[in-house]
């Protein structure tokens, strides 16, 4: 079995991938907020979607929040977390069904597989979201505690998120 050879990677790779994304990497002003996503530990989020490009794609994005609210203000403290999303992932998003992506920081520079920014020991996380929320199995503990739970995920933290009306 021969090994496939590796593929030359651009001089300017991460500048080009940087590219795909808004300058101004925080400004969610021009995005439609979808859900609110809150944890015990780690804060609240706002997922936003932004407009549809012209190959039908469209940009995720995780907000931080200042306080525990739907309508609380962008933290902006802390940088949003980004992914572009083709339609089908898009849709999947908007319905709130199970999903699963993962998302880049400011500095982001995948290469050969590796998801990560440049050499500054953050990595890029994975976000799922599963919006189903069942039925407490017991009366003494909340749903997380379910002998098949269901709930969303973000940087190793549990997370429940609604639709934002």
């Amino acid at each position: 079995m021969l090994a496939s050879p590796a593929l030359a990677i651009r001089p300017d790779e991460c500048e080009q991938q940087r590219a795909l994304f808004p300058k101004e990497w925080n400004d969610v002003t021009k995005e439609k907020p979808l859900f609110y996503c809150w944890s015990h530990y780690s804060g609240a989020l706002r997922v936003t979607l932004g407009a549809v490009d012209d190959k039908g794609r469209r940009l995720l994005s995780l907000v931080p929040l200042e306080e525990h609210r739907a309508n609380a203000k962008q933290d902006k403290s802390k940088d949003v977390f980004r992914i572009w999303l083709d339609k089908e992932q898009a849709d999947r998003l908007q319905q709130g069904k199970y999903f699963a992506t993962i998302t880049r920081q400011r500095e982001s520079c995948w290469i050969r597989g590796a998801l990560s920014g440049p050499d500054d020991g953050k990595e890029d996380s994975v976000f799922f979201m599963d919006n189903v929320n069942p039925k407490s199995d017991g009366a003494d503990a909340g749903s997380f505690y379910n002998k098949a739970p269901r709930f969303s995920v973000f940087q190793g933290d549990a997370y429940e998120c609604e639709p934002i009306k």
